[in-house]
This record gives structure tokens, sequence and C-alpha cells, in this order.
């Protein structure tokens, strides 16, 4: 009450205040606001470091919005983490009514520094931007650190990864940030080399120990490593540090249900629908997931809420692709539950996943769906369909195994989706050893039907590298670019984003801009067929 006598003798006519985190969120999804001021801690549980974390994450916070938070102390790593949540001022009580409003005349200063690279990306003109940030970064301008940070999150949202990791790793060392290491890292995850983002983040969480973010990234690389358990960890610890963080409950969530720890999933994932169902930061998979553990069990009345809620969001949302497939593979699981035939679905399901936008979330959810109905007598055994989705997904030993882990209800599909991958890496090397033993053309002939049969992101890259190295000796080579073209760029789009959650969300250690997400030319849309 005091804050908001001063915020109105300051000159802001209106202003809400809150108690409570959710109410909180709630006010800050619905409505926008010049200046946010929060405590570090809530009455009823929760920080407001925890609810600034959530809200950078998803976007909810528009560029010109100030946040401030307001502490009773000021450790060493509290400072650490809300400089890396990008709080816009942090202030230790007690403090003055002049130091807060210095502090936030002072943030709205900073703010219009970065107006025009701004309005640059506003009106859809990236590159200018990234050359304004570069020329501020190198005279050392207003707000040179941030301008620089902005323009290597541009060239990432344009697929441009060298340059962005050459930017980053040139802040780094001459102002050793944390998010400019852990930039460096996320370059390396989305340009496939995760054994070395895995050393990157390892080096800096040897620095900060307690950098959330970088845990979060961490997990990413174990995962795309096979370090599963690793990477059960590292989400743990990182919830652990921020326990009221929804996105991290959900991840922490999936990975476990997938990897077979029904319980701790469900406990994670009903933890995060009643911290925040109704807010921006849910992530519709959790509904998924929980009416698979509902359908496993029996429990008629858990999966028509889950079947139902995502219904509701459906209608709400009739165009996302990914939310429609969610409700339908519910709507299957529940009509199944209930006795209804559900075999017509093996079809609809084939040619979806022959679709560029389906992804690794989708093949994991689908494989669980039909290893839970096929172990429960609810439909016939399909190899086909899981021989397709093992061959497409199973770009590595640890993708094959993440993908039999999905699948483990019912152990056959589980050991045939261990077989895809060495079954793909033994036909790419049988067209490789064509290729370099005289007979070129029946070796790409090979690779690219192998490619375009499977969409298998392995045997994609190797037929366009063999393409680069001898397709100057070949006339089919325009061809086959022609054919492989659409599906390399799907497929490189793909392996941008992370295997679980929402990726539409801002990436561990990424900057909370709308306007960048506007920006990435790789965006699936529609079918590269």
């Amino acid at each position: 009450m005091t804050l908001a006598g001063q915020l109105r003798a300051f000159g802001f006519a209106s202003v809400a205040q809150v108690g409570w985190l959710d109410d909180a969120r709630r006010e800050i999804e619905r409505h926008t606001f010049d200046v946010v001021v929060c405590g570090d801690s809530f009455a009823h549980g929760g920080t407001g470091q925890a609810l600034l974390d959530d809200l950078r994450r998803s976007g909810l916070l528009p560029y010109r919005t100030v946040f401030i938070l307001i502490t009773d102390e000021a450790t060493y790593p509290k400072v650490i983490e809300a400089a890396e949540s990008a709080v816009d001022s942090y202030l230790v009580r007690p403090f003055s009514t002049g130091t807060l409003l210095d502090r936030i005349e002072q943030a709205q200063r900073r703010k219009a520094a970065l107006d025009d690279i701004h309005q640059l990306l506003e009106d859809g003109r990236a590159d200018e931007a990234v050359e304004r940030c570069l020329q501020r970064f190198a005279s050392r301008g207003p707000q040179a650190l941030q301008a620089a940070r902005w323009g290597a999150e541009i060239l990432m949202r344009r697929g441009r990864l060298g340059q962005a990791q050459a930017l980053f790793q040139s802040i780094w060392d001459s102002d050793p940030q944390p998010w400019a290491l852990l930039g460096v890292a996320r370059c390396q995850l989305d340009d496939g080399a995760a054994a070395a983002a895995l050393i990157t983040l390892q080096r800096l969480l040897e620095l900060h120990p307690d950098y959330t973010d970088a845990l979060d990234a961490l997990a990413r690389a174990q995962t795309e490593l096979g370090q599963f358990a690793d990477a059960l960890d590292s989400l743990a610890r990182a919830l652990a540090a921020t326990p009221l963080a929804i996105g991290r409950q959900q991840r922490l969530g999936m990975l476990a249900f997938f990897l077979g720890d029904r319980r701790q999933a469900v406990e994670l994932l009903q933890r995060a629908a009643t911290l925040g169902l109704d807010s921006k930061m849910f992530d519709a998979e959790s509904l998924v997931l929980l009416a698979l553990a509902a359908f496993e069990r029996g429990d008629a009345d858990a999966l028509h809420r889950q079947d139902a809620e995502l219904r509701r969001r459906t209608h709400a949302a009739p165009d996302d692709e990914r939310l429609q497939r969610f409700s339908h593979l519910v709507e299957a699981l529940r009509d199944a539950h209930d006795g209804r035939d559900v075999s017509a679905e093996v079809a609809r399901w084939m040619q979806d996943c022959a679709q560029p936008h389906f992804d690794a979330e989708a093949a994991c959810n689908l494989l669980a769906a039909l290893a839970a109905l096929t172990q429960h007598g609810a439909l016939p055994p399909q190899p086909a369909l899981v021989q397709r989705l093992g061959l497409r997904f199973g770009v590595s030993k640890a993708m094959s195994e993440l993908l039999a882990r999905a699948a483990e209800a019912h152990p056959p599909y589980a050991e045939q989706l261990r077989q895809c991958e060495a079954a793909i890496v033994q036909r790419i090397e049988q067209a490789l050893h064509l290729i370099n033993h005289g007979s070129p053309s029946h070796g790409l002939a090979e690779l690219g039907e192998l490619a375009l049969q499977t969409l298998n992101g392995r045997a994609v890259d190797t037929a366009w590298l063999a393409l680069q190295r001898h397709g100057a000796a070949l006339p089919e080579a325009s061809e086959w670019r022609r054919r492989l073209s659409p599906w390399r760029q799907a497929l490189t789009a793909m392996r941008r984003r992370p295997l679980l959650g929402d990726p539409r969300l801002r990436p561990a250690g990424g900057i909370a801009l709308a306007v960048l997400n506007r920006l990435n030319p790789l965006a699936i849309a529609g079918s590269a067929a």
C-alpha cells in the first residue's frame, strides 16, 4: 500500500496492487503496465524472481514495461539471478521514495536508448537492426552490451548461427557476462553440436553454479546426447532453485514421463496445472501426458477432464496445428477407454507422421499412445507405423533410446525402435561405399531415396553433403537438390527446436522480445512435399 501511494504520487494515474503470486501473474497477462514493482517474496509462497523468470520466458512483458524487484537482501546469487532474468532494476530495503523514482526513470532511459533498434525490428528491417547493434557495440555507445545481445539474438533467429556464436564470444571476451557464454552454447546446440555445447555449459556452471538458465540448456544437451539421468538431475536442480516456475516443472515432468517415471511426471504436471492452468505459460503438452497416464491407470474422470480442457483450447485456437494434434490424440484415448473402435485413426496417424511439421515431440506422444492402446487391447499391433516413426526420428542412438522409452509400455515396440537407428546407419554406409568406390550416381540415388522414403534427418544431411562433394560430376544432381532442399530446410528448423516443450517459448538465456518471434525464416508452415 505504501508503494502504491508513492507511485500515485509520482503521477501514475492507474495502479493495481496484489498480494498473491497467481493474482500478479493474471494481472500482468491481462493488462499492459508501464511499470511493475514486485517484492522478492510473496506472503503465500513464491518469489518475484520466479514470476519474472516465467514472464520473460513466455514473452509476456512488453518491451517498454519496466520491472523492478525489491528485496530484503542482496546476496551474490540473488543479484546474478536478477541480472540474468533481465530485471530492469533491483532495490534493497530500506530505500527512499526518491530512489524508487530514480530507478524507474533510469530504467526507462535505458529502454529508450534501444528504441531505434526496436523500431527497426518492428518495421521488419532485421538486417539493418543487426548492423545498428554491431555499430553500437563497436563504438561502446549507449546500452552497447544489450545492443550486442540483441544483435546476436537476431542472428540466431535468422539462422546465422556462426555469426551469432562469434558475436556472443566477442561479448564474453570483452565483458564476461554469463548470458554471453550461454549464448555460445545455445548456438552450438542449434547447430547440432551438443557435445561442444556440453563442454561450454560445464565451464559456465563451474563459474556460476546457480545459473538456472544454464542448467536448462545443459539438460537439453544431455538429453540430445542420451545422458538422460544427468538431464533429469539438471532440470531438478533448476526447479529446486525456482520451485514455482511453471515451465521448469513441466519440462522435468515431460522428460520423467518419457523416461518411464509416471509417478514423478504426474505429480509435477498436475502441480503445474494447479499453479497456472489458465496461464499463457502453461504448455498443453502437459494435458496430453496427464491424459496418457490417466488412460494407463484406467482413470476415466481424469482422462475426460484433460480431453475437455484440450477441446476448450482448440476451440479458442482452431489454427494451432500443435494443439489440434494434441486434442485428436487424447480424443482417441478417450474413445478407446469408452469402448469405441479407434483403428480408423491409424491411417490418419500414418499420413500425419510424414508431414514436415510432425516433430520429435509428436513422435514421442504418438508412440506412448500406441504402446498404451496396444498393451490394453484397444488396438492391434501397429509395427508398420512404429517402423515409420523409428526410421524417421532414429537419427542417433540417444534419440532411438528416447523413442523406445516412450513406447516402453509395449516392449515389442521398444525393441523395434531400438533397431531402427542401426538399420538407417547400415543403409547410409552401404550408399557411401558405392559413392566412394566408383558408383557415385548409384550411391547418390540410394541415399536420396532413403532420405525421401524415411525423412530421416541423418540420411537427408548425408545425401546433401554427398551432393555438395560429388554434384558437379553428376548430371542428376540438380534434380536431387530440388527434391531434397525443402526437406533439408524443414529438418534444419526442426533440429533447432527443443525435443520437449513448446518451441515458441523463450529459450533458456534468450531475450523475451515478441518482435523477435517474427524473424525466424526456418518456421515450418504447410507441406514441403
